[in-house]
């Protein structure tokens, strides 16, 4: 199936590694030029020498999503780059351990910082273009925990939920001038990010480091039992969602939650 996103320029917040690390490659894969974004250099480096590698085109851009001001320069320098076509907003991954009557007083601050708010500063300076021009993409990258009770991570449940109402709004907003707006909700993926959360919760429940490959097993094996697949994703697979929705075959489609997930939603709608 051939996607048309050949010459498009992407802008990809949260593209150092994981899944938006995933999502560049397949984007500059299919021949769209790449704007990568993340804080280490070393890791945005190291996605940027891939994609280069295998004959795409791609850039990088610095910014901490914690601070509004660095924010708002990454959306500067990102459009000195040249007009932007896609938008995917894949950063905010889920913090250490949280609860909510233990955890920090600004950790809900800080989340919604670093999940929501910063989409929607992004969006305000680069969607006009696309409306102007006619065509465009924006993609929020959501989470299974958003739409699943989970007794952790209640900050970051509800900053990732709030992408769903924003991907709404914003496809109501734009209507029929050629831009769409989607979310994808991913599952149990099998990034770096998650297999840090597993240790961390190994040893919150006391596991030696004999214990902790076994409680890793364990986690592992009782997340495949809440996935009709009986697997975790790779990030590769969101990828291929992310670049259909960005792609011309996805025209008819706008304000649409796509849940990849190995099926543990479970939602009829």
């Amino acid at each position: 199936m051939k996607l048309d996103i050949e010459g498009k320029r992407a802008l990809v917040a949260g593209s150092s590694s994981g899944i938006g690390a995933a999502i560049a490659e397949a984007l500059a894969k299919e021949g769209a030029e790449v704007i990568i974004h993340g804080r280490d250099p070393t890791s945005a480096e190291a996605v940027r020498d891939r994609i280069v590698a295998a004959g795409g085109r791609a850039h990088i851009v610095l910014a901490s999503l914690s601070d509004p001001a660095a924010v708002d320069d990454l959306a500067r320098q990102a459009l000195a780059l040249g007009p932007i076509d896609i938008l995917v907003n894949s950063a905010g991954a889920a913090p250490t351990i949280n609860h909510w009557f233990t955890g920090p007083d600004d950790a809900w601050q800080q989340q919604f910082q670093l999940s929501t708010f910063y989409v929607a500063q992004l969006i305000r300076p680069i969607v006009p273009a696309m409306r102007a021009r006619g065509w465009g993409r924006v993609i929020n990258i959501s989470s299974g925990a958003a739409i699943r009770g989970m007794p952790l991570h209640p900050e970051y449940a509800a900053a990732k939920l709030a992408l769903h109402s924003m991907t709404a709004t914003l496809a109501a907003e734009l209507g029929d001038c050629g831009v769409t707006v989607n979310a994808i909700v991913a599952g149990g993926v099998a990034t770096p990010n998650t297999l840090n959360n597993i240790s961390e919760n190994a040893r919150l429940h006391g596991f030696t480091e004999t214990g902790l490959a076994q409680e890793k097993r364990v986690i592992a094996e009782v997340w495949k039992a809440q996935i009709p697949l009986a697997r975790l994703g790779r990030p590769e697979e969101v990828a291929d969602a992310a670049c259909f929705l960005a792609s011309a075959r996805a025209s008819y489609i706008t304000g649409a939650t796509l849940r990849v997930d190995g099926g543990a939603s479970g939602a009829v709608f």
